[in-house]
């Protein structure tokens, strides 16, 4: 009878300790749970494309789903469009895509054509840098000058055992902004003009990327500072536009010792 009686407490200790267990995995799992919810935090709605884009096709809100994501780590994804933004690819008829797009990848503000076409450096063509050119303010061309238009640098320069005179650095490079401002749009007008200043000492010129560098070497070895020549706008482009004088090449390919 006794040997019975503590067989019957072996199985309620058996069964207690199992349910015991079962508590202790319950409690866990639904700790672990919190900890990732916790480390998680709140979710974001993003958009994801169904299928693959090629660059200049329309994308519409039936080409995409939602996505969600941690808030947390929403900027590590770049400039993303969100759910509740998704009326932009719903309003006429979709949005052109400026760049190739994988099945799977999230949408972009940056894949959208006409935001793209917003940004002042968008102005650049492909392979091109802007830098900026300063320069005496008795050199300024005045309000002549706009946004656009195509100049050529000059400066004074020693080379060789030549006596130091005037150089024609670079012809026709084009104008992208002039004393800090750009193309601004007129009031009640679909036209663009550069701010109508008359004295400035500074411009933006866009120039090749290989052509910066022998730039910056080159007004390194330059006597005083740059001087302006205007172009007229509907003349032909010189062979040589862009390009580095090729009197000066020599001063072009290092940069002055100090």
């Amino acid at each position: 009878m006794a040997e019975q009686t503590q067989g019957i407490q072996n199985k309620w200790l058996l069964l207690i300790a199992v349910v015991l267990a079962v508590v202790v995995v319950i409690i866990y799992n639904a700790h672990i749970r919190a900890v990732r919810n916790e480390l998680v935090g709140e979710k974001v709605a993003l958009v994801k494309v169904t299928r693959d884009f090629k660059r200049g096709e329309k994308i519409t809100a039936r080409n995409v789903e939602r996505e969600m994501i941690p808030r947390s780590s929403e900027k590590a994804f770049g400039n993303v469009l969100r759910w509740e933004d998704l009326d932009i690819l719903r309003e006429s008829g979709g949005r052109l895509i400026n760049q190739p797009i994988n099945k799977g990848q999230l949408l972009l503000w940056d894949h959208l054509l006409d935001f793209q076409r917003s940004r002042p450096s968008n102005t650049l063509r492909e392979g091109m840098v802007a830098i900026p050119i300063e320069f005496d303010a008795d050199q300024s061309l005045g309000d002549i000058l706009s946004v656009g238009d195509t100049v050529n640098l000059k400066g004074v320069f020693s080379v060789g055992d030549k006596p130091a005179q005037t150089y024609r650095i670079i012809s026709a490079v084009r104008v992208l902004n002039v004393g800090g401002q750009g193309a601004i749009e007129q009031t009640g007008k679909n036209a663009m003009r550069a701010g109508g200043m008359k004295n400035y000492r500074k411009m933006t010129v866009e120039v090749d990327e290989d052509v910066s560098l022998k730039l910056s070497n080159l007004l390194s070895h330059m006597l005083g500072k740059v001087q302006l020549e205007l172009r007229r706008r509907d003349e032909r482009m010189p062979p040589d536009a862009g390009k580095i004088n090729q009197a000066l090449e020599s001063l072009a390919n290092q940069a002055r010792k100090e």
